[in-house]
């Protein structure tokens, strides 16, 4: 438990919050509890139990394999899916999962030449503007982030639990909520190249 609170103090400030402006009431911390313990998985558990040195070391435990068997039999369901669905030019999994085209580098640029890319840049900039009544100077909106919208969800709901008959709201409160962190993950996530096209 003492690790998460390190590690979750550790992620504000290096996320630019000032260790004193981190004040925590007692709700506030049973919902990061909720949260986390939501969150935490069957490795995680048992992870915890390793550490300890607690439990008898009868077999000891090698991750790698149970990965290894779990990866086997996800690999073979796949196999037995895509068979069933008699596709005509069916790829194998395997292949699948190892594409070679998906393998891309990239050049990593010294720091010149990423100047002189933005000197040129500029430079054609100021030469496309020179009739200031072209120039757009109209304020664009302003994208909030996720985690702005949650911290202001976080506002709402504590107003909303300092109010009587507040239960649905607060509810609907927490289907935001869902939506908002559902929406984190599938930015966290890695897009392909097909996904821009579809």
């Amino acid at each position: 438990m003492d690790a998460g609170i390190i590690i979750w103090l550790l992620e504000q400030v290096e996320a630019g919050q000032n260790i004193r402006d981190l004040k925590m009431d007692i709700l506030q911390a049973i919902r990061y509890i909720i949260s986390s313990w939501n969150e935490v998985t069957d490795e995680t558990i048992r992870n915890c139990w390793n550490h300890t040195e607690i439990l008898p070391d009868n077999e000891p435990l090698n991750n790698d394999e149970i990965d290894d068997e779990n990866d086997d039999q996800m690999i073979d369901e796949l196999s037995r899916t895509i068979q069933a669905l008699n596709l005509p030019n069916a790829m194998r999994v395997n292949e699948f999962l190892n594409f070679s085209e998906e393998d891309v580098t990239y050049e990593i640029f010294e720091d010149d030449q990423i100047i002189m890319e933005l000197v040129d840049i500029f430079k054609n900039s100021d030469e496309n503007t020179d009739d200031l009544d072209e120039i757009d100077d109209s304020d664009e909106i302003v994208t909030i982030s996720t985690s702005v919208a949650l911290k202001s969800l976080e506002t709402v709901n504590m107003f909303l639990l300092q109010q009587e008959n507040a239960d649905e709201y607060i509810k609907l409160v927490g289907k935001i909520e869902n939506f908002i962190r559902k929406k984190q993950i599938h930015m966290m996530q890695q897009t392909t190249i097909d996904q821009y096209f579809s």
